[in-house]
């Protein structure tokens, strides 16, 4: 199948890290170099991921690698990306990827879920914690990608990608870059500096308190009823968002 696309393989790379597909490689073949994820179909929860993930390439173009092609063969689901050259970002103190990683979330804001309503509202991923009114304050028409942990930020030439967007949803601006500085957090930066970091999105600062506050109530919640006693690092990380 590749071959029928991009010329015969010349050279393969495992990539090890993911975890909703059961294989990624990176392909240099004789007309390009591309980025190959394949799931079984079979197992209905990565190949419903890696499905939504193509479904909403077109959309997500001003801050993610464009998608070549979709292929099933016999009991895989295939897609084609092409390939970003770039590193990992570093979300330490000490570095300066912080400004990259702004921007390229800015840039992420304006993206929209295409027609259709596959991609699923916010509020639905936190259904099972939510209170009566928490949904308004989870509403928004941004898409979202829900999970930027450095695997996902890539760096090539000092701009900014967000690759892997398998599990997206729809909700406020600003709920990405909320996430992102509890990332901060965890590695290694003081809850202020995160805070201060955040404070650069009008639309986190637009929000209001109430809203904020439901956001992180909802989201540890969900965390501490999957993960019990383990997630309360993390969540102690949300609510110093409020501090």
């Amino acid at each position: 199948m590749v071959e029928e696309h991009d010329g015969k393989v010349l050279s393969a790379e495992t990539v090890p890290e993911g975890i909703t597909c059961r294989t990624a490689l990176i392909l240099s073949t004789t007309s390009a170099r591309l980025f190959l994820k394949g799931a079984l179909i079979a197992d209905s929860g990565s190949w419903e991921a890696q499905r939504m993930e193509a479904d909403i390439n077109a959309a997500v173009g001003r801050v993610g690698p464009a998608m070549r092609w979709e292929a099933v063969v016999d009991e895989w689901h295939l897609i084609a990306f092409d390939y970003v050259d770039g590193r990992h970002a570093d979300l330490t103190p000490q570095s300066r990827d912080a400004a990259i990683v702004t921007d390229t979330l800015k840039r992420a804001r304006s993206c929209r879920a295409p027609a259709g309503g596959r991609v699923p509202l916010l509020a639905e991923r936190y259904r099972r914690v939510l209170r009566p009114g928490d949904s308004e304050a989870l509403e928004g028409s941004s898409l979202l990608h829900t999970d930027t942990n450095p695997h996902n930020l890539l760096i090539a030439s000092r701009r900014g990608y967000l690759v892997d967007w398998a599990m997206p949803a729809v909700g406020p601006a600003w709920v990405d870059a909320a996430q992102t500085a509890v990332r901060l957090m965890g590695y290694g930066w003081e809850p202020r500096a995160a805070r201060t970091w955040l404070g650069g999105f009008p639309e986190w600062n637009q929000a209001t308190q109430a809203n904020r506050a439901t956001f992180v109530r909802v989201v540890s919640d969900d965390a501490t009823a999957r993960f019990g006693r383990y997630a309360e690092e993390e969540n102690a990380r949300f609510r110093a968002l409020l501090s």
